[in-house]
This record gives C-alpha cells, sequence and structure tokens, in this order.
C-alpha cells in the first residue's frame, strides 16, 4: 500500500493556496475592488481611524489605506513573478549546460554563481539598484539576478543526478543530441524541484521588494508599494498605527501562502518527506 496523505499538512497546503489565488485577484481586479483610487485625497479625513467610508482608515494625505494596499498588490505580484521567473530560467540554463558539459564550463559558471551567492541577498540588490536606478523594472532585475545563484545552483545537483540514469546513457548511446537529451531526458526530471524553489523565491521576492521600497529604491511615491507605505507609517505609528499595519499584514499573509504553497508542491513531489 501507499503512503497515507497527510490530511493536516494538505489543508495547510489548500489554505496557502486559497491566500495566494485570493491575492492574485485582488492584484488583478484591483481597480474593481478597491473602494477609492490610490491616489484620490480627502483632505477633511486626514489620518483618520477606520470608518465606514474608509474601513481601514487613511493615511497623512487622505488617501484610503485599504485603496492604496490592494493596488500595492500589483506591484508586489508582477515583482515576485518577473523576478522568480528570470532567476528560475537563468538559473536552469547555467545550471543545465554546467552538469550536462561539465569541465572548464562547470567551473566557470559555477565559481561565477559563487561570487554572487557570497553576497547578502540585500545588500546585492541595494549595489544593483543603486547602479541601475531606482524603478520597479530595476527592482525586478535585480531581484531576479540574486535568485540566479540558487536556481543554478540547484539545477546543477538535479542535472547530475539525471545524468547518472540509465536512460540518459541510452539516449546518448543511440546518438541522440545534446540538446534532444536536455529537453526531452533532463529538463523534465528536475522540473519538480525547481518549482517548489520557485514557491520560495516568490515569497522572498516579496520580501524584498518591500524592503527596497522601504528604502526608497523600489516603486517610488506616490505610487503605492507595501513597503513604502510602512516607511510612511513609520512617523505615524504613535496617532495613526493603520497606516503601516495594513501593508504590514497584506506581507505577513502573502508571504504565508506562498511559503505553505511551496511546504505542499515539496510533498506532492518528493514522497519521502511525507510523514
Amino acid at each position: 500500500m501507499g503512503r497515507e496523505i497527510n490530511w493536516p499538512r494538505w489543508r495547510l497546503a489548500l489554505i496557502g493556496g486559497v491566500i495566494v489565488l485570493t491575492v492574485l485577484l485582488v492584484a488583478i481586479f484591483a481597480p474593481q475592488v478597491a473602494p477609492y483610487g490610490p491616489l484620490d485625497l480627502d483632505v477633511a479625513q486626514m489620518l483618520s481611524p477606520p470608518t465606514a467610508a474608509h474601513p481601514l482608515g487613511t493615511d497623512e494625505l487622505g488617501r484610503d489605506v485599504l485603496s492604496r494596499a490592494i493596488f500595492a498588490t500589483r506591484v508586489s505580484m508582477q515583482v515576485a513573478f518577473t523576478a522568480a521567473l528570470l532567476g528560475l530560467v537563468v538559473g536552469t540554463v547555467i545550471g543545465v549546460l554546467a552538469a550536462y558539459f561539465g569541465g572548464w564550463l562547470d567551473l566557470v559558471l559555477m565559481r561565477f554563481m559563487e561570487v554572487l551567492f557570497s553576497f547578502p541577498a540585500i545588500l546585492l540588490a541595494v549595489v544593483l539598484m543603486a547602479a541601475l536606478g531606482t524603478s520597479v523594472f530595476n527592482a525586478m532585475l535585480a531581484i531576479g539576478i540574486i535568485f540566479i545563484p540558487g536556481f543554478s545552483r540547484l539545477a546543477r545537483a538535479a542535472t547530475q543526478a539525471v545524468m547518472r540514469q540509465q536512460y540518459v546513457e541510452a539516449a546518448q548511446a543511440i546518438g541522440m543530441g545534446h540538446t534532444r537529451i536536455i529537453a526531452r531526458e533532463v529538463l523534465p526530471n528536475i522540473i519538480a524541484p525547481l518549482l517548489v524553489e520557485a514557491a520560495a523565491a516568490f515569497s522572498y521576492a516579496i520580501l524584498l521588494e518591500s524592503m527596497l521600497s522601504f528604502l526608497g529604491l523600489g516603486a517610488q511615491p506616490p505610487d503605492p508599494s507595501w513597503g513604502n507605505m510602512i516607511s510612511t507609517g513609520r512617523g505615524f505609528m504613535a496617532q495613526a498605527p493603520w497606516i503601516s499595519v495594513v501593508p504590514g499584514c497584506a506581507i505577513f499573509l502573502t508571504v504565508l501562502g506562498f511559503n505553505l504553497v511551496g511546504d505542499g508542491l515539496r510533498d506532492a513531489f518528493d514522497p519521502h518527506l511525507r510523514d
């Protein structure tokens, strides 16, 4: 008989999936969901606590905090998806090529990856943003570059394991070309751990984007992002804590959702980790 399904863990993964789906729908339909525009001002209601008109209060300019948090979801999802995709694609290509061909190519590529990997993520992000300039696009690029070494190391290790399998040796023996072997024999057998890593990269990208925006290196005011909302709200914690608390809770729930989905994917693709 096969292993029994760990229902408590799968329930957590399902909860994570619901959170992620909700966040994605909010990001897609932000103009329809938000009660106000992200830049709409209500001067008479500056720093207003939660009311019927403004369910989560207003900021120092009278802008609706709920609406700004909803529109900020778009920035976080856009940055997270693009950065994780960039890291996944480029890192996988580097890791697969290094493991498949080996030799000097493996040595050069992986030593370069180790140099990038040696820098703390937030420090490398700040350095890249300082060099590229402050914008959402550059934040995507900087975070994506940070993810490349992790994906490349994982892809290399998975490819090395696949290359020892008999079906790869058989493909080489019948004269199958390198491109065909990689496309048909290698990639389909290493995609599972890469997808799990991608789910973790999503949540980490959201945190990094929020950090960069908090430092003034990501989305620029008046455009809303969770990071710059927290940065703005820290000066009003005594009289209007909701300005920072709302985006902080949004970051917490979104990261939690992606982490739970990542745990579910790990259990689904690796039965040895099931209880």
